[in-house]
């Protein structure tokens, strides 16, 4: 991530961790995804559903605009570059539950839907 300056981890999950980056060109921030597993090449980098979902739904109000995927071939390493969010969707989600009264120790459900 050469045209960025890691400023902080922000947080980590079991395929990728979250960094603060602030782009050396325009001093904007961004939030970086840096995946742990090495890919063997950009055709598998590719091949990704994450990116293949992100591509065609973007631009969209609902999902996270991905900015560019960087891909160290010489490493295998990848990150995707997202614009930076004030809070992640698990911390939006509690706030909502908690502003239309849900009850403290109740549990929040949550259904995800795969993209093929």
């Amino acid at each position: 991530m050469h045209k960025y300056k890691l400023i902080s981890k922000t947080g980590e999950g079991t395929f990728a961790e979250v960094l603060k980056a602030v782009a050396i060109k325009n001093g904007e921030y961004y939030a970086g995804r840096r995946m742990k597993n090495d890919l063997e090449s950009v055709e598998e980098v590719n091949n990704l559903r994450e990116i293949q979902a992100l591509r065609r739904l973007s631009p969209h109000s609902n999902i996270i605009n991905l900015q560019e995927v960087i891909y160290d071939r010489t490493t295998g390493k990848l990150a995707l570059v997202f614009e930076l969010m004030d809070m992640n969707v698990y911390e939006l989600m509690s706030r909502k539950a908690n502003v239309v009264g849900r009850r403290e120790g109740e549990t929040l459900h949550v259904s995800t839907v795969e993209i093929t």
